[in-house]
């Protein structure tokens, strides 16, 4: 007898024990493997994140986002306040195409991604959209590949995020390597920030917060607000926060008009802009400097994007 069973050809035989398609499979998986990137080079992603409105976190946000391009780094800004953006009117730009037309597969990233006149590039979002302020899973998987996208091509990347904590803005969080929360030295504002840091480090409890205390009055009145609020974190969440700075009451600021470039482009050495490039300078210190690095690919801003996705 030469063990091959009746009726069945000679080649038939497996010889091994994962046979014909179990080999076939097997092969196709180290395959798989095989072709995956080890690594890829990917901009640093800070998001802009605030516990309620008003707190001058967009403000804050295409600041630094001007204020980093004229340091030499190539910066994009991400306005993902989906429903209700604005930054396009703080950088003086008048996108054609927004977020929403590029989710739903009407428009390529290189037409929505505007550069404003300021330099830095912007990926608008849309405002008065209701469906984007609920965005579906397959938005939310679009979306993260379009991060990753900006990512591969700068070396850092802004998300100014909407207040609050509405499941897309935390996941955006989630996703960043650091994120700067604004607040104000006010009980009130001061409570949502530390709601922010108690929903965050419920799902990521090496997550890494910034803190400004913007529209100080007086000036150190920040830094007493920030030691209130990490007191709190510390004591009831068990996150460690990190003083980044704060930004006085500027009646500039205020009275400075939607579509006019920001003020740190139009009057350099107005107080508050000096502050704002002093705060820039501090977040790129703290940050070990804000350079496209390499990451594995596991760990780049889109992958970490599906995962936290999984847990919301």
């Amino acid at each position: 007898m030469d063990g091959t069973a009746p009726g069945r050809p000679p080649e038939a035989v497996h010889k091994g024990g994962l046979g014909p398609r179990g080999k076939g499979l097997f092969g196709r998986l180290l395959q798989g493997l095989r072709s995956a990137p080890a690594a890829r080079q990917e901009a640093v992603t800070v998001a802009i994140a605030s516990g309620k409105g008003g707190t001058g976190k967009s403000f804050l946000a295409t600041s630094l986002a001007v204020l980093l391009h004229r340091a030499g780094l190539r910066t994009t800004l991400v306005d993902c306040d989906f429903g209700l953006a604005c930054d396009h009117l703080l950088l003086g730009v008048k996108p054609a195409l927004t977020l929403q037309q590029l989710l739903a597969g009407q428009a390529t990233l290189d037409q929505v991604l505007c550069t404003s006149p300021c330099g830095p590039r912007l990926l608008p979002g849309a405002s008065g959209v209701r469906r984007m302020a609920n965005m579906t899973d397959k938005d939310l998987l679009g979306f993260a590949r379009e991060l990753g996208a900006v990512a591969a091509r700068e070396d850092v990347m802004l998300l100014d995020l909407g207040a609050g904590i509405a499941p897309a803005t935390i996941l955006s969080m989630l996703a960043a390597e650091w994120i700067v929360l604004v607040t104000q030295p006010e009980i009130a504002a001061l409570v949502d920030a530390y709601a922010i840091v108690k929903c965050v480090a419920q799902l990521r409890s090496d997550a890494r917060f910034l803190v400004v205390v913007n529209r100080v009055g007086t000036p150190g009145r920040g830094e007493l607000a920030f030691q209130k609020l990490t007191e709190v974190a510390r004591q009831h969440v068990g996150v460690q926060l990190h003083y980044l700075g704060e930004l006085a009451d500027d009646s500039s600021v205020t009275q400075h008009r939607l579509g006019q470039l920001p003020l740190v482009a139009t009057e350099p050495d107005a107080p508050i802009a000096l502050e704002l490039k002093a705060l820039a300078e501090r977040l790129t210190t703290v940050c070990g400097g804000l350079r496209q690095r390499e990451v594995a690919a596991e760990h780049g801003v889109e992958a970490r994007f599906k995962q936290h996705r999984l847990f919301l």
